[in-house]
């Protein structure tokens, strides 16, 4: 079961990522991020640093998201996220396409009805 939730997780850290950064509405740094998906899925699921700091660059490069770093010269500094107008865009496709699986998916397994 760990393993399948492992693999469900993986194909859906872009959308929950920005789902997460477009409610928080303010750029936040990766380690929050992570510390944030995982209090919203209620320790269903766990985000390691492997994984959504090269998906975070990934985003970056696609566009969906841009960083600033904050923080002091000689103090610890952070690099933080927002998303882009594109990642707004994709954010919305990928919600409804969402939608639209799970009803398909409620349906398939008699979850719920037409």
């Amino acid at each position: 079961m760990a393993d399948a939730m492992s693999q469900m997780r993986k194909g859906t850290t872009t959308l929950a990522v920005l789902k997460l950064l477009d409610d928080v509405g303010e750029p936040i740094h990766g380690y929050e991020i992570i510390q944030r998906l995982e209090e919203r899925s209620k320790g269903i699921f766990e985000f390691k640093e492997g994984l959504i700091y090269p998906t975070l660059h990934r985003m970056e490069q696609e566009g969906l998201l841009e960083s600033t770093w904050v923080g002091e010269p000689g103090t610890r500094r952070r690099k933080v996220y927002r998303v882009t107008a594109e990642g707004h865009r994709r954010l919305e496709e990928e919600l409804q396409q969402w939608k639209d699986f799970r009803r398909g998916m409620g349906l398939l397994l008699r979850l719920e009805s037409t």
